[in-house]
């Protein structure tokens, strides 16, 4: 299953609430596991997937991003699939530069 990590300065919960802003934003409908992935129905790049959330905590201050697509749309490629992905990263981590660094986004 193809995924994408990043390690974070900030505390799991921020992660987590930039996780569900960025998801309302884009219309998805989306639901927590009992393992506390947030699994979502989105649409990127015009096809509807399948993708799962979730936030590692390092410590106080630290956590690790991880989004993979466990059910991609069928005719989407590998690099869409990777396409999709990496828009889906960026827009988080993108989301949390607004939301923890307002002043710099001027």
């Amino acid at each position: 299953m193809p995924g994408l990590k990043m390690n974070l300065n900030c505390p799991r919960r921020l992660a987590i609430y930039a996780v569900f802003d960025v998801l309302d934003t884009m219309g998805a409908e989306y639901a927590r596991s009992m393992t506390g992935d947030i699994q979502a129905k989105v649409n990127v790049l015009g096809k509807t997937s399948g993708y799962a959330f979730s936030v590692t905590e390092q410590s106080r201050d630290t956590s690790i991003l991880h989004v993979a697509i466990p059910h991609p749309a069928e005719d989407l490629t590998e690099e869409g699939k990777q396409l999709a992905l990496q828009y889906l990263m960026d827009s988080i981590l993108y989301h949390m530069d607004q939301a923890l660094f307002p002043e710099q986004s001027r």
